[in-house]
């Protein structure tokens, strides 16, 4: 009694993994004994033993004259049943203590995506989604968006040179032909939108979107080494100022009639 309560409370309670494992073994042992125990109604006493020996008691009737302890082989396989049942119950005890533990210490998930976090979100606004483009967890969703971001900036960029350079530069077989919205009132015009819409198709089928690549990466084929993190974020934002660039010059040529140069 003095023993069992100088046991600590904290020391008998198992976590439910534990519990499970031990009520397993103790059930193997306990059905391991059961099954010794029946075996030995059917063993035979060992060899050696002596019978039973009938002495003559009073009145000259036979008396059963008692002979020494019996031992059975079935009580051997009980005991080393038992034994087994609480070794398997001890390491099963210990296994799934160690598994229980495992998870304890397993590190925690890293957190959400968040677009708030990703490059551009800059001064002076940043992050700008007003319209709620995105979410926090997609990923994906954002990725896409933020790809064609960066193809709309690089061709706005390229227009927005081209636009002021019509005025300046004419190539061949174009050398009569007007500047701005008018070309396209010209052969000229229409022939040369085909071509640049034909060459269009052909880069977007040869550099595709990659996994595991960020949004915009299609490797370094000109090798000037300049894809930082710090070039990735000036070209996102002359990009945006490009398209914003570029959407002016339409309005303004549509609303004057004038090139780019032409308005000053």
């Amino acid at each position: 009694h003095s023993v069992a309560q100088s046991v600590d409370s904290s020391d008998c309670i198992m976590a439910p993994s534990q519990s499970r494992a031990a009520g397993k073994g103790l059930g193997l042992g306990l059905l391991c004994a059961g099954a010794a125990s029946t075996s030995q109604l059917f063993v035979t006493p060992l060899t050696g033993q002596r019978a039973p020996a009938s002495v003559a008691g009073q009145n000259g009737q036979a008396r059963v004259q008692p002979t020494a302890d019996r031992q059975y082989p079935g009580s051997s396989l009980a005991s080393f049943a038992v034994l087994g049942a609480g070794l398997l119950a001890a390491r099963s005890s210990k296994t799934s203590g160690a598994a229980t533990a495992a998870e304890v210490e397993a590190p925690p998930p890293p957190p959400p995506f968040n677009p708030a976090e990703q490059l551009g979100a800059g001064a002076p606004l940043g992050f700008f989604d007003p319209m709620g483009y995105t979410s926090v967890g997609d990923e994906r969703g954002f990725n896409k968006l933020r790809a064609s971001e960066i193809k709309h900036g690089r061709v706005a960029m390229m227009a927005s040179i081209g636009l002021v350079g019509q005025h300046f530069i004419k190539f061949p077989f174009f050398e009569k032909a007007p500047a701005g919205f008018q070309l396209m009132g010209t052969g000229e015009g229409v022939l040369g939108f085909v071509v640049i819409l034909m060459a269009s198709g052909i880069l977007e089928l040869a550099w595709r979107e990659r996994e595991g690549f960020e949004p915009g990466n299609f490797g370094d084929p000109f090798g000037v080494n300049m894809y930082t993190e710090e070039m990735r974020g000036k070209e996102l934002n002359n990009g945006r100022m490009a398209m914003i660039s570029v959407l002016g010059i339409f309005v303004a040529e549509m609303a004057t009639g004038k090139d780019a140069i032409q308005q000053f």
